[in-house]
């Protein structure tokens, strides 16, 4: 197992398919920008938690108004 980082095991890879330094570097730069495989799951499970409060928050003001209209009628 390689102890490289994979940005600099990218850039030897580029430099060996032939380009330059400069390159090479600016690839494994636009590369290091990109989200990880944590990055997207974090930012995955931030969307799902807030579709449930709103589906939640939605369920809670719905079952209020039915309560609210069964007790106007009593």
């Amino acid at each position: 197992m390689s102890v490289m980082t994979p940005i600099l095991r990218i850039r030897k890879v580029i430099r060996s398919i032939g380009a330059s330094a400069g390159q090479a570097d600016e690839f494994a730069d636009a590369m290091n920008q990109y989200p990880t495989k944590d990055d997207f799951q974090q930012r995955l499970d931030a969307m799902f938690a807030q579709q449930f409060n709103r589906l939640m928050f939605g369920t809670i003001v719905i079952v209020g108004l039915a309560v609210a209209i069964i007790v106007a009628f009593n």
